[in-house]
């Protein structure tokens, strides 16, 4: 899921009591990750309503419920309070939603990391900007993308760009700065990818009021497409691999070609709805639960590297986590990793 919203609401007078508990209620009947964060959302409403007081203003109004919804840990827990210009996030990107506001966040997520230099020639693009590509190396390809748009036509993308990589002995993958999008999409690219039919991920939804009422399990699985690359892979990752992002890295990950460089993913899977306050304001909340094909839940953590690269950001013309990439692609590449319980 990407970080979308559509025009906020129109506000009209409303009191901080009714707006702390629309809050609360809403979280209590739909979050679906309160048992995956051990967060006790009842003992919060104790300690936290409290502080709400008739009078109190609008940035002591939000101040108390970032507090509340911080400690859900969730990159998918977002606040809007267009009134006093003001924008939150629970997880991880936060503080870059608070400094830039949300449209700049998504903007600064919606970036081609690699440095120029990197590559033989310079890089071409599709698919609206979102696909970058090009040569890095001895028969080694690079493949960058920031989103995971239908509009993108991503299908028809990939195919075109690994028919230009038929030659290569190796490609690196690049979901580095990437704000996500649609599951289904990212599952679209993988499939190029698949050396056959694997599980990569099972999710959940919350159907009832009770936190741990969900629908039956949905399996999702990878198998080859028409048109594949099985040959060597490196997918690199950081922090700002975020949602859609990470569940492409689930699916990859399980593919025994594959080798995973660079930093933990930002640590957000699950679906995102929106909420209107009474105020005007924009509230949203995770509303499933994914989990690995080992039933590992990555929620609040993010899908870890097989090697670590601290960061994994270029610093202006150097790129360690990519210099590490094509290390590991020299005389053969790396070994292929027994993925056989995805099976």
């Amino acid at each position: 899921m990407a970080f979308c919203t559509s025009a906020l609401a129109q506000s009209h007078e409303a009191s901080p009591e009714e707006i702390f508990e629309k809050v609360w209620r809403t979280f209590d009947q739909g979050y679906a990750l309160f048992e995956t964060k051990s967060v006790d959302w009842h003992k919060l409403h104790d300690v936290y309503r409290p502080r709400i007081v008739s009078g109190m203003t609008e940035e002591e109004l939000f101040a108390v419920l970032t507090g509340m919804l911080s400690h859900l840990n969730d990159n998918h827990v977002i606040l809007m309070a267009p009134s006093i210009g003001r924008d939150f996030s629970a997880g991880y990107i936060g503080p870059y939603i608070e400094e830039m506001g949300f449209e700049g966040a998504l903007q600064f997520l919606q970036q081609h990391p690699l440095p120029e230099i990197y590559f033989k020639n310079a890089p071409d693009t599709l698919g609206g900007g979102v696909f970058q590509y090009g040569w890095v190396g001895r028969n080694v390809g690079y493949i960058h993308f920031y989103g995971f748009q239908p509009e993108a036509g991503n299908a028809v993308v990939i195919d075109s760009i690994l028919n230009d990589f038929s030659s290569a002995r190796a490609l690196i993958v690049d979901i580095r700065y990437n704000s996500g999008g649609h599951d289904g999409v990212g599952k679209i690219i993988a499939k190029r990818f698949a050396d056959k039919r694997r599980l990569y991920m099972v999710t959940r939804d919350r159907n009832g009021p009770e936190y741990d009422d969900f629908r039956e399990p949905i399996y999702w699985h990878v198998e080859p497409a028409a048109r594949t690359f099985t040959k060597p892979v490196i997918l690199l990752t950081n922090r700002f691999s975020v949602s859609a992002a990470e569940n492409f890295a689930l699916a990859m990950r399980v593919l025994p070609h594959v080798t995973v460089v660079g930093d933990f993913t930002s640590g957000c899977f699950a679906d995102m709805k929106w909420f209107d306050l009474p105020n005007g304001w924009r509230c949203s909340y995770s509303r499933n639960y994914f989990v690995d094909y080992e039933g590992m839940c990555w929620e609040g953590i993010g899908v870890p590297p097989d090697i670590m690269v601290r960061g994994a950001e270029p610093e202006g013309d150097t790129d360690t986590a990519f210099e590490t990439a094509l290390a590991l692609l020299q005389d053969g590449g790396p070994s292929l990793q027994d993925e056989s319980a995805s099976e």
